[in-house]
């Protein structure tokens, strides 16, 4: 008798599960099912010509951004520069919400490769580097913060490759930068006959320079004539 009432009891209690586990099924194997999350599309640089709205923005339902990158594609590091008048915080922070950067980039704006140079005493790690989780860079650039381009310059013997350059994926720079680095601010002279465009400037995508640099490249800074 008592196993009678054992066995009544799993067979009500298989019979009350049973639609619920019949539905679960049928909802996984049909509507349940893993979604796979669509791929955001890449935020190209905006070409809508006149456009000078800065960041992220839509035309005709397309999402472009505002920054000029080099890589003609948004990779949603770029930041503003901070507008706030006398605001002292370095690198990336917060006003209202909204994320700037503190350094101020000659591109006019963030994106995203800037470190702070390094202020661990004694270290003499060159380049990027990290102490304690946090980012910093080893060489001592003029404008006070590292914005990501610099590059240590080509040790490979005989090498005449100028400007920046690489050696089997290593990243390097051909000319002899004063400081011993180079910060991505170097252009060859204007090699372009009867050009009288003075600083920088380009043809036909070549960067260059149109100032007498007395070391025969420039690296950013002004050298009048």
């Amino acid at each position: 008798m008592k196993v009678k009432k054992i066995l009544l009891c799993v067979m009500t209690l298989a019979l009350l599960t049973l639609p619920v586990a019949a539905h679960g099924h049928h909802g996984g194997g049909h509507h349940g099912g893993a979604v796979r999350p669509s791929r955001p599309a890449a935020v190209t640089v905006c070409t809508v010509a006149g456009c000078t709205t800065a960041g992220r923005h839509v035309h005709n339902g397309v999402t472009y951004c505002g920054y000029h990158h080099e890589s003609g594609v948004c990779d949603n590091n770029c930041r503003a520069l901070c507008p706030l008048e006398g605001c002292p915080e370095t690198g990336r922070h917060l006003h209202s919400g909204v994320t700037y950067c503190g350094y101020a980039h000659q591109s006019g704006f963030c994106d995203g490769a800037c470190r702070a140079l390094c202020p661990v005493e004694g270290c003499e790690t060159t380049g990027q580097h990290v102490h304690g989780g946090v980012a910093y860079c080893g060489y001592a650039h003029l404008d006070g913060f590292c914005d990501g381009a610099c590059r240590p310059l080509c040790t490979l013997s005989g090498c005449t490759i100028e400007g920046r350059h690489d050696h089997n994926g290593a990243r390097c720079c051909g000319y002899a930068h004063l400081d011993g680095f180079c910060d991505g601010a170097c252009r060859i002279l204007c090699p372009v006959e009867g050009c009288t465009i003075d600083g920088r400037h380009s043809h036909n995508g070549l960067p260059c320079c149109g100032d007498h640099h007395s070391s025969g490249f420039c690296e950013g800074v002004y050298h009048p004539l």
